[in-house]
């Protein structure tokens, strides 16, 4: 069955439309369907609601007259043929309308049924084929997308292959450049031990080029050798899968070797990382550091004999000083006090030089230039070096400032002097040096003690027998010597290696057996301005005083030592055994108390504790702090914190005397 043509008719003339509708219904009405509208306007509306197959249309309608009526419907429906229908005086106009894009055009009163069923099934035919070209048109213009968006990802596979290729290439290069930049020696190896890479490390080492490396057995190249060796942790690595480790020393350098092995998917080796460190720096400064634990621990136990020595050392020789006092010279007993004494002020060197070792002395820094110490002691060294060595002094005229304590680094000039002397019997030379010296990273990184920075540094150079690195790696410890047992204690360079330490500096030594030796010490410049130059006070009397003294001291000797020192020169003493029964003392006494001498290091309540709360009972009492220990409260890093008076053990009584007489005559008593 034939779909019916579906005609809207738009003609406002009863008669013309009654004759259309016998037409169409002489030709077959089931071949089509009419609708009928008589005003344009009601025309247009039926083609928005419902589509048609064509419209036949009167140009002389009453809403609308002419070719208006035709842009109209095109308008509403572009797609849908238009027959017009036009008076015998309008054919020019349906001509026009033609033109205009009409379909055809019928004159009224000429009208017979063949030609406008002709017109009906040519406008019909039209559409059908306009339907089926604009279907093809569609499925080309699918076809067309669907090709452009094959063509699309085709392009975007092509660039994501050149993408992946170029990231590719750039993670070889950047595998390669990885590679090279191993500071160790890396080769990668086939299980026959044929070398498949190594980077450019590896390559400066063997001084060759890759080519001549590659593909060549490793163990011809390494160990010089026509087949595996069982020393290579390659071939241990190789008969257990697992990764290999040793440490061989190669041309005097310490170097670790170490095999991975590189495993495919099925847990077979198809290949072997081999690694070569040169870790002779690492072994050494691993030396230095076991070296500087060693002469640590040394010297805590130095210090803490030391610090016990102290108050049994100042009882000796303050008694023996009292029994000097007290007897005449003619005395029979004299001599054997005075060699007490003499013996008592040995073991006070002995112990000095244990403190400064440990470096736990107190020292007393002042900003100078070292100059001035180096040609203060020149004489004194031309005095105690035999003719037949040569002293020479190289000072640099524009050496920076340092801040230390000067006696201490005339002993360590001294010191150092008498071990160059001693080195060179037969005569030579000895030279004192100093220059401004700044301290690089690298150095530091050689010499992890030292942070890089401006320094000043004190050189100490002789021609004499030199040593060897064995002595040299224990040339400060304390008690070893090389020397004959009567010509040394073995205290001499531990005490300039304290004495260095304990004032933030760095001491090194070089030296070659039948070469000489050069002792280097570096200081820290500081930028603070040279201190005046004190006066040196001449011999006077021993003070004398009526000021009323607490001495706080848990040594019951040296307490009793003191008291009688203090009592004799005309002081009243208040003695107490701890800080709390000083301070209970202090609670009880009526009168005044002009000064508290502690000592530091006491059991319970320390003597800054008992300095702080006397203070608070009785503010205007003066303090004077003892020890003979420098892990005190009053006391950073061995300096004394400003404003602090402090005797250091041992003392003799003129020491204690002269110090309290000047703590009470200060203008301002000292801070706590």
């Amino acid at each position: 069955m034939k779909t019916p043509v579906k005609i809207l008719l738009i003609e406002d003339n009863p008669a013309d439309a009654r004759l259309v509708k016998e037409w169409l219904k002489e030709a077959g009405v089931e071949q089509f369907q009419l609708e009928h509208a008589e005003r344009l306007d009601s025309g247009l509306k039926l083609l928005t609601e419902k589509d048609f197959d064509a419209v036949l249309l009167d140009l002389g309608l009453p809403d609308s007259q002419g070719l208006g009526a035709l842009k109209a419907v095109r308008t509403q429906a572009p797609a849908t043929p238009i027959v017009v229908l036009t008076g015998l005086s309008d054919e020019a106009v349906g001509m026009r309308a033609v033109q205009e894009g009409a379909q055809d055009y019928l004159i009224k009163g000429e009208i017979q049924e063949s030609h406008l069923i002709r017109s009906l099934h040519y406008a019909r035919e039209r559409r059908r084929m306009e339907e089926v070209l604009r279907r093809n048109n569609e499925e080309l213009s699918a076809a067309n997308e669907e090709l452009a968006t094959t063509e699309e990802e085709l392009r975007s596979q092509v660039d994501e292959l050149l993408r992946a290729e170029e990231a590719l290439r750039q993670a070889s290069a950047n595998w390669q450049t990885t590679f090279d930049a191993i500071g160790d020696t890396v080769v990668l190896l086939k299980p026959d031990h044929e070398i498949i890479e190594i980077n450019q490390a590896g390559l400066k080492a063997l001084k060759k080029t890759r080519e001549e490396v590659v593909g060549e057995k490793c163990y011809r190249l390494f160990h010089k050798a026509d087949a595996p060796i069982e020393e290579c942790p390659f071939t241990k690595t190789l008969a257990n899968h697992q990764a290999g480790f040793s440490e061989v020393i190669v041309d005097g350098k310490t170097l670790e070797l170490l095999t991975y092995p590189v495993m495919d998917g099925n847990n077979h080796i198809k290949a072997f990382t081999h690694i070569i460190k040169d870790v002779t720096g690492r072994r050494s400064m691993e030396e230095q550091f076991l070296q500087a634990q060693k002469m640590e621990a040394v010297g805590r136990l130095a210090g803490g004999v030391a610090h016990d020595f102290n108050n049994l050392l100042t009882a000796i020789m303050g008694y023996s000083e009292l029994a000097l006092d007290a007897l005449p010279e003619d005395h029979p007993e004299h001599n054997h006090i005075e060699e007490i004494r003499k013996a008592g002020e040995r073991a006070a060197a002995l112990t000095r030089q244990l403190l400064a070792f440990s470096r736990k002395q107190i020292l007393q820094p002042e900003v100078l230039c070292l100059n001035e110490v180096v040609s203060g002691m020149t004489k004194m060294l031309r005095r105690m070096i035999p003719e037949d060595v040569e002293l020479v002094a190289v000072l640099d005229p524009a050496l920076d400032r340092v801040k230390l304590d000067p006696m201490q680094m005339e002993q360590v000039l001294m010191n150092l002097a008498v071990n160059a002397r001693d080195a060179m019997p037969q005569g030579g030379k000895l030279t004192l040096e100093t220059a401004n010296a700044e301290l690089d990273l690298a150095y530091s990184r050689s010499h992890p003690e030292v942070q890089p920075g401006h320094y000043v540094m004190l050189a100490v150079s002789d021609t004499g027998c030199g040593m060897d690195e064995a002595t040299q790696a224990r040339i400060f410890e304390p008690f070893f010597t090389t020397k004959e047992k009567s010509k040394g204690t073995g205290l001499g360079l531990s005490t300039v290696y304290g004495i260095v330490k304990q004032s933030g500096g760095s001491i090194f030594v070089y030296s070659e057996p039948g070469k000489g030796t050069a002792f280097k010490i570096y200081l820290p410049r500081v930028e603070e301005v040279l201190e005046p130059k004190r006066e040196s006070a001449g011999p006077r009397e021993l003070p004398k005083g009526a000021e009323t003294i607490l001495v706080a001291e848990d040594d019951e000797t040296l307490r009793r030592l003191i008291y009688e020192i203090l009592q004799s020169s005309g002081y009243a003493v208040l003695e107490a055994g701890r800080g709390e029964e000083a301070l209970r003392l202090a609670g009880e006494h009526a009168g005044p108390i002009h000064l508290l001498i502690t000592d530091m290091v006491m059991p319970g309540m320390g003597g800054r504790e008992v300095a702080v709360r006397l203070a608070a009972l009785r503010p205007g009492t003066r303090v004077l702090f003892v020890s003979g220990y420098t892990d005190d409260a009053i006391v950073r890093h061995g300096v004394l914190e400003r404003g602090v008076a402090f005797l250091q053990k041992p003392f003799v009584p003129e020491a204690l005397l002269r110090k309290v007489r000047e703590v009470l005559d200060a203008p301002e008593g000292p801070g706590v």
